[in-house]
């Protein structure tokens, strides 16, 4: 069965490098086949499975929706679809930073408006991606390490990735499912623990050992097991869990980090804390 990845985004998203990472793990990397002849495509690769083993295709937003339609008619697939997107704000500093023009523009449209249809586009196409990458606080190394844990594992086992934020700062596009965990005790209003972090035994212990919390983690834990294993049963290879606070710094990165080591016995687990100063950690 040939492993087949299709994957889309927002220009200036990541793309480009995603198609790196895939070829590094020795997938036959095709960028924009147009949308007449995938039909074609997909037909050659199913027949032909050992001929082609790992598959990467790219397609453009505008192509997408039909080509994820299409795709789901094939039985004989090992199959991913992924997006790639990234807030507007990032979008318009790497255009610029790199000088680079985004496709559209060329017709004479400006960035703005580019990346404004873009953003459009995959919100409209997000029930297509078994896995959907949001890169706007994301390295070149940190966007590789996610590539790899949540579509190239090589034991392809189902992964969890927790992330912590601060509904003060971000919400990321990329979450599916989030918990807020601002109705606990918060390490903020104590003088002595306002400047350190979730890393720090003495946040840990303020916020895992209050009454509330104990029975707030109960209730998460015994609906993400449903939930996950539900995911698992429907053939989903990610699950994204997002745990928010107000700041991103305490309580966010506390139960972060306690589910992804209690689901770590059971899953491939992931843990990233998208507001918290990488000095912080």
């Amino acid at each position: 069965m040939t492993e087949l990845i299709i994957f889309t985004g927002v220009s200036g998203g990541g793309k480009t490098l995603a198609m790196q990472y895939f070829e590094e793990s020795g997938f036959l990397v095709t960028d924009n086949i147009p949308v007449v002849v995938i039909k074609d495509f997909f037909d050659e690769i199913s027949k032909n499975p050992k001929k082609y083993p790992k598959v990467a295709l790219t397609v453009s937003l505008e192509n997408a929706k039909e080509t994820f339609e299409l795709v789901k008619k094939y039985n004989d697939f090992d199959l991913k679809c992924i997006g790639i997107t990234c807030s507007a704000e990032i979008l318009n500093q790497r255009f610029r930073l790199t000088r680079k023009l985004h496709p559209k523009q060329a017709s004479g449209v400006p960035l703005e408006k580019c990346i404004e249809e873009d953003l459009s586009y995959i919100r409209n196409l997000r029930d297509y991606f078994d896995i959907f990458i949001d890169t706007t606080k994301l390295s070149k190394n940190e966007f590789r390490n996610v590539i790899f844990d949540t579509c190239l594992g090589n034991e392809h086992k189902f992964t969890v990735s927790f992330y912590s934020f601060g509904y003060k700062i971000s919400v990321p596009q990329d979450i599916e499912t989030v918990f807020d965990v601002r109705l606990l005790p918060n390490p903020f209003w104590v003088p002595e623990l306002k400047n350190l972090t979730g890393f720090d035994k003495a946040v840990k212990d303020y916020v895992l050992n209050a009454p509330e919390t104990k029975e707030y983690l109960k209730n998460v834990i015994k609906y993400l097991d449903f939930y996950l294993a539900e995911l698992k049963k429907n053939d989903r290879s990610h699950a994204s869990i997002g745990i928010a606070c107000s700041g991103g710094q305490h309580r966010s990165v506390v139960i972060a980090n306690y589910l992804s080591e209690h689901y770590s016995k059971k899953y491939k687990t992931n843990v990233s804390h998208k507001d918290l100063p990488k000095n912080k950690e």
